[in-house]
């Protein structure tokens, strides 16, 4: 199977929605597909895959962070496209090379999939100048146009599936969780004393971590401000934030206000490997965000045999199993913080929870995620052809 991939983020960038891509890509040429990918260019960045093509972009810096517009020149691109002969393609953006992608399917006449990897509305406060109702409408309406436009969309839980539905969009979507290098995550490296000696953690002491972008739709404010009501119980607790963004220096006041900053530490942006590393210096995750449709950073935490405290929100949920693997809790301070002190006081159960925790992450793993996908592509392309 031939398969184009439409995406506005890419490497080097490196947010969950890029890793999806890469690993779901990955695990298509390893089962034998052939994957071609249309993205952005990037300042000062040289391409080494052949299968990658690169569309003219502007790009900016708002709040340290860099963004980049993708410009594409459809006529070039529908050259290019015709000459790879594709089979499908599969859009994971609903602007710019998101339009390109369906505008393409619907003159060549190839079936497009899109995954609804984020939710969109609660991005509202990027549309500058406009207040929250008004932006927020703006950006359903256009995301919903989006989605009918497709022949099929994939959502990373059910909870999201619930959210298309609620919008009117109920045919053809299909809950499709990402997934992730499972073994990547899991292997010892041997490192987790290095590590916490680094950042000055004790032995004895409970390192509690959590990873995103630093950015105020992630409510990192929320775990901070729980960190204290844990450390007013317990002095023998850590909290990593692991992630750069433009809310660094808020979060950094708001940790000086609440007098933690021997508690609290700023690891900002890791690769790979040193995020597997410090997964296993850690203890537990923690994670409060409201907005994500999956949360495959609490998946990689699992693999890495870390139980799970988060506040129960659409996508977290679904990765889960409460009380099994890890704990939801209510989006308050109080009751976040009571069900993380639990488990910081209860090694028994911290154990059996990161025992749990390895055995449910591979349900998550990328094989049986592309052998789905990989159905789910037949399915449609059949129903097209019909």
């Amino acid at each position: 199977m031939r398969i184009g991939m439409f995406i506005n983020y890419y490497i080097p960038s490196k947010g969950g929605m890029e890793t999806s891509v890469i690993n779901l890509s990955k695990g298509l040429r390893d089962a034998g597909h052939q994957v071609f990918i249309f993205a952005p260019n990037y300042p000062d960045w040289e391409e080494k895959d052949e299968n990658v093509y690169r569309y003219k972009s502007f790009s900016f810096t708002y709040d340290d962070y860099l963004y980049v517009i993708p410009v594409p020149q459809i006529s070039h691109m529908e050259d290019k496209v015709r000459s790879l002969n594709l089979d499908i393609i599969h859009s994971h953006q609903p602007f710019s090379l998101g339009w390109e992608a369906t505008k393409l399917g619907k003159k060549l006449d190839l079936p497009v999939v899109l995954t609804y990897h984020i939710r969109y509305e609660d991005y509202w406060h990027y549309v500058i100048l406009l207040p929250k109702k008004i932006s927020q409408k703006i950006i359903n309406w256009v995301v919903n146009r989006y989605c009918h436009r497709c022949d099929a969309i994939f959502a990373p839980s059910s909870a999201i599936k619930k959210l298309l539905f609620d919008e009117g969009i109920k045919k053809s979507v299909y809950i499709v969780p990402s997934g992730i290098n499972i073994d990547q995550f899991a292997k010892d490296t041997g490192k987790r004393s290095e590590i916490r000696a680094k950042y000055d953690v004790k032995d004895n002491e409970v390192l509690l971590i959590t990873a995103s972008r630093v950015v105020p739709e992630k409510n990192i404010d929320f775990l901070v401000r729980s960190f204290a009501i844990i450390r007013n119980t317990r002095k023998d607790v850590k909290l990593m934030i692991v992630g750069d963004g433009s809310f660094r220096e808020e979060l950094e006041a708001l940790v000086k206000e609440l007098k933690l900053e021997d508690a609290v530490i700023f690891a900002g942006l890791l690769d790979k490997e040193g995020m597997i590393d410090h997964y296993q210096a850690s203890d537990i995750f923690v994670f409060a965000s409201l907005t994500e449709t999956q949360g495959l950073v609490a998946v990689e935490a699992m693999a890495a045999g870390l139980p799970v405290v988060a506040v129960k929100a659409s996508g977290i949920e679904d990765m889960i199993k409460n009380g099994q693997d890890g704990i939801l809790t209510d989006n308050t301070e109080e009751n976040f913080a009571a069900n993380a002190i639990k488990l910081i006081e209860d090694g028994e159960l911290r154990h059996k929870m990161s025992q749990c925790a390895r055995i449910n992450a591979p349900e998550y793993s990328i094989a049986p995620w592309v052998n789905k996908v990989v159905n789910i592509y037949r399915e449609i392309i059949k129903r097209k052809e019909e």
